[in-house]
């Protein structure tokens, strides 16, 4: 399998491969609890999110067959313009506020690359390529420590295997699910 850069042609498909991995993730529940709005409310959150990754010098990595897609953003540059969620609901921004805030609170400090949304279409998953797109990015950066927060115990299980260490408690939003931050040095 072959991993390299998205083409800026492909975000369409990079936003449609991360709407239908994430459709049924705790977290992604939680903000857009409507199932029937989801996919429009998720394909809106990761335009918004590709867009401010591209902006802010990150990399969006693909799979050769484009069936799964990572962000990786430098450490303190995941900045997104609040225009870029138009189209969501107040209640469904209210949420997103709440979580970035706490993720932000929750950062690590120092020079890293954030892996942000790792995501597999669902008739690829289960088949190692999560990993496998992982691992390239890990590699490409080198010396620089990577962190990410795990959304479910499974993503948490497949970090570990890859090297990632819980890098202090799991949080959540009040009434939200929780979130495993982790770290992995090179």
């Amino acid at each position: 399998m072959i991993v390299r850069s998205a083409e800026l042609s492909e975000m369409d498909i990079v936003v449609d491969v991360l709407t239908e991995a994430f459709h049924e993730d705790p977290v992604s529940v939680w903000v857009f609890p409507d199932a029937e709005r989801r996919p429009v409310a998720l394909s809106i959150f990761h335009r918004a999110i590709v867009r401010g990754t591209l902006a802010a010098g990150g990399n969006v990595d693909v799979t050769d067959d484009l069936s799964a897609a990572v962000l990786w953003t430098p450490s303190g540059e995941e900045v997104v313009d609040g225009d870029a969620f138009a189209g969501l609901t107040g209640e469904e921004l209210g949420r997103l506020a709440a979580l970035f805030e706490l993720m932000t609170e929750r950062a690590p400090a120092g020079e890293y690359r954030h892996a942000q949304f790792i995501g597999v279409r669902k008739s690829a998953q289960r088949q190692g390529i999560g990993g496998w797109l992982l691992r390239h990015g890990l590699d490409r950066n080198g010396a620089v420590p990577a962190y990410l927060e795990a959304s479910s115990p499974m993503s948490a299980k497949l970090y570990r295997r890859l090297g990632f260490r819980d890098h202090g408690p799991a949080f959540a939003v009040a009434g939200g699910p929780p979130m495993q931050p982790m770290w992995r040095e090179p």
